[in-house]
């Protein structure tokens, strides 16, 4: 990860002309700070944390007309608020929001209110391996809307940064293909034609693992299996890949928010018997064999040993 930070409006535009495309900035405070996380995965895709005290931001159209590659950008905008331009749209940005823009055309980024934050990914159009109409129509309407897919993208994305910023991203190529695999599952998702599945095993993986989290209180191994059109044994291989299998993980899962729960003040009234039930566990015998087999104590010796429980906090055996 390379972390650049800016004092004035003409050290920024150079700081974005660098890591995205050339750009024209200004900027709103006398005090002006900007700061950009950027991880360069290949020569087809980086993803950026970007952080500023308040900015606009304009790809021109002489500078759009000396473009000499075909990115787009997908951005999350993860605080303040502003707007983006491109091709005669506008739309609004907020927190949560998602937008697509070609830097091959002019745009122009209104990010002028304070604390802003984007999350962007910069990749080749080519590169998403889908139709060029459909990637047209999703920068001409700029607004990808909200969905588990975007979700599921930002959400690896934040993981690449907090590796790359801990020295821990082993291999960037495997990284820049999953992220351009989920980019185009979130693209291809957001025009309403049902669940869309990543192609990559990678990508799948993140995926199936975020949707496990999502619903694991109710889920069995077969329902994950119809729910992303696979054989259960297709399944199973896909999770032999990281030496586990999907209900272990699944188990593992259950048992981490239970361990959770037991210790968190907000479930201090909930009996041991409930809190098992609530992540899945049918009845109490089940709960706790599993409980004693993966952290070597009975679910209500977990809950003692807490400091809340300790503290008088918990009265709920």
């Amino acid at each position: 990860m390379v972390v650049l930070k800016a004092e004035s409006a003409d050290e920024w535009e150079d700081v974005v002309s660098n890591c995205f495309v050339p750009l024209r900035t200004s900027a709103f405070s006398a005090g002006f700070h900007g700061q950009m996380e950027h991880v360069r995965l290949d020569e087809r895709v980086s993803v950026s944390v970007v952080t500023t005290d308040g900015t606009i931001a304009e790809r021109t159209p002489r500078l759009a007309a000396h473009s000499e590659n075909d990115d787009l950008h997908i951005s999350l905008q993860a605080s303040s608020r502003g707007l983006v331009s491109q091709g005669g749209h506008r739309v609004p940005v907020g927190p949560g929001s998602v937008s697509t823009y070609a830097t091959d055309s002019p745009y122009f980024l209104d990010y002028s209110a304070p604390e802003q934050r984007q999350v962007i990914i910069q990749v080749s159009r080519s590169a998403l391996k889908l139709p060029m109409s459909m990637v047209a129509e999703s920068c001409a309407r700029l607004a990808v809307p909200q969905s588990d897919a975007a979700r599921v993208l930002f959400s690896y994305v934040a993981l690449l940064q907090e590796r790359s910023a801990a020295g821990q991203l082993t291999d960037p190529e495997e990284a820049a293909e999953i992220t351009k695999d989920l980019s185009s599952t979130m693209i291809q998702g957001s025009f309403g034609h049902g669940r869309v599945v990543p192609r990559s095993p990678g990508g799948m993986m993140f995926t199936i693992r975020d949707f496990i989290t999502a619903n694991v209180a109710t889920l069995r191994v077969d329902d994950i299996a119809h729910e992303f059109y696979m054989s259960r044994r297709s399944l199973y291989n896909l999770f032999g890949r990281t030496g586990t299998s999907p209900a272990d993980y699944l188990r593992n899962v259950k048992l981490g928010n239970a361990a959770a729960m037991l210790t968190d003040h907000k479930y201090a009234t909930w009996s041991v018997r409930r809190i098992g039930s609530e992540c899945g566990f049918p009845d109490a015998t089940s709960f706790n064999r599993a409980f004693r087999r993966e952290f070597s104590c009975t679910p209500l010796e977990w809950r003692r040993s807490s400091p809340e429980f300790q503290h008088g906090e918990s009265q709920v055996a």
